[in-house]
């Protein structure tokens, strides 16, 4: 009887745990899923996916462009659509299809035609440079629809990464991002970012029409076809660098600001020293986060040129043996209006009596600096407090090395930017002792013309002993 009377009540129990679990399947399986398609064949590999997402019963969102070919929006289809505006038509887009389809399908490069039909590529390329930035902005700079998708509490965005900035939509809702593609020329898309290996001598480029039974002619091609869409690919996309840091605030800043998100969700109180002509730190009443504003005599155009100016020298002039010294004399320039613009961001703050007198009220325990901009050390030193520096990363390791006693010898420690890996030949260890080299000499140049502005802020009769008295007070 005993054993009877457990049986049923284990049996109940595992019904109500059945029926519980049955009650909670909408809740745990179904997500709401945000879409970043791209046109054309394209298209039709992300509708495949969406169809099967509604099938599992997800809530799925596309984001569509009103000058779309191929996703029409209607009342019929179980996803929903939001649609974001674009300066051209549906004719400016199938345009721009029809020159696609006719460069690579009836003007294939032949040894006469070759360096004419990159030349037209380049122009194609161009061309959807222009129409996928505009929609970019037609969704990012759209206060009013990120303000939606934001309500919408999504979970996740499908992108294809043909149509660039579904990353940055990703990022700018705080939720993940999972890319779809069907192939790009020569895989190299595939091969950049998803690191997939594809040796020229033995896998044959997509598009190339070549097998995996290769001649000693045909992966002759098949190296050059690589190589060449190595050249179209980091043309196309490195366009787009200056474009992302603009949306993402600038790297150091956001660096920065995901440290004040995480200081105020623990309920600190964060001030901000920024200048006037900020391009990325912008005061606004949304943010939780207090600004002080200092001013600099120059203005956010002059800020633009100096960044664009760094970007261009690092991405697309990078040192080759022809043009190496010419490089470093380029970089100097940068340093040069780099020092300039930090100066005078340094003097709006310390030179002005009445923002270093607001300070000393604001009684602040601690001031966190990015070291690549100067002077965070010395107001905390006339302010009496301590100082804590975050840094993502400097070229070739150089502030962690000298400042940080970062251990990094340079036969197996790479530079940080020179692309190398822990696997290091010969050849590449030379290269990277070079690179650490001409980094310390380019540091000492920066930072050793501060040290007479330094030695002025702090009292030009400053003694060691003093100045190590001063910092003991501060432990």
């Amino acid at each position: 009887m005993a054993c009877t009377t457990t049986g049923t009540r284990v049996s109940k129990k595992h019904i109500q745990f059945l029926a519980l679990q049955l009650t909670l399947l909408g809740t745990v399986f179904c997500g709401n899923v945000l879409i970043w398609p791209t046109e054309g064949s394209h298209w039709l590999n992300i509708k495949i996916i969406i169809q099967e997402l509604i099938r599992r019963e997800h809530n799925v969102t596309v984001l569509v462009s009103n000058a779309s070919l191929f996703i029409t929006p209607h009342g019929e289809t179980a996803e929903k659509f939001e649609v974001y505006f674009v300066p051209f038509g549906k004719n400016h887009l199938d345009s721009l299809i029809k020159d696609i389809v006719n460069l690579w399908l009836y003007n294939k490069p032949t040894a006469l035609t070759f360096w004419k039909f990159y030349k037209e590529l380049e122009k194609v390329v161009n061309k959807m440079n222009e129409v996928n930035r505009h929609s970019c902005d037609g969704v990012l700079a759209s206060q009013d629809l990120m303000a939606r998708l934001q309500r919408g509490k999504y979970d996740v965005l499908l992108s294809d990464p043909v149509c660039l900035c579904g990353d940055l939509i990703a990022l700018k809702l705080r939720i993940p991002f999972v890319y779809s593609l069907r192939f790009t020329p020569a895989s190299t898309v595939e091969r950049h970012c998803g690191k997939m290996p594809a040796p020229p001598s033995y896998v044959p480029a997509a598009l190339s029409e070549l097998t995996d039974k290769l001649s000693f002619r045909e992966r002759i091609k098949n190296i050059v076809s690589y190589r060449l869409q190595d050249y179209v690919f980091q043309s196309y996309w490195g366009e787009w660098d200056l474009y992302y840091s603009e949306i993402l605030e600038g790297s150091h800043w956001l660096n920065i600001k995901i440290i004040i998100q995480e200081l105020i969700r623990r309920e600190h109180n964060v001030t901000v020293l920024v200048s006037n002509a900020s391009l990325f730190m912008t005061s606004h009443d949304e943010t939780a986060e207090k600004f002080e504003v200092y001013f600099v005599p120059f203005g956010k155009n002059h800020l633009d040129s100096l960044i664009k100016d760094i970007v261009n020298l690092w991405l697309y002039n990078k040192p080759t043996a022809l043009t190496f010294w010419k490089f470093y004399k380029e970089l100097e320039k940068v340093v040069n209006k780099m020092n300039e613009v930090n100066r005078h961001s340094c003097d709006g703050v310390l030179a002005s009596q009445d923002l270093m007198a607001r300070l000393q009220r604001g009684k602040y325990d601690v001031v966190l600096s990015d070291p690549v901009c100067l002077c965070g050390d010395l107001i905390a030193l006339k302010l009496r407090i301590p100082f804590v520096y975050s840094l993502r990363f400097t070229p070739a390791s150089t502030m962690e090395r000298h400042c940080g006693k970062m251990p990094a010898p340079p036969s197996y420690v790479p530079a940080a930017l020179s692309e190398l890996t822990d696997k290091l030949s010969f050849r590449e260890r030379i290269k990277n002792i070079v690179s650490y080299r001409l980094q310390d000499y380019v540091f000492q140049r920066y930072w050793g013309e501060w040290d007479l502005y330094y030695s002025e802020i702090l009292g030009k009769h400053l003694t060691l002993s003093v100045l190590f008295s001063l910092l003991e007070s501060l432990k």
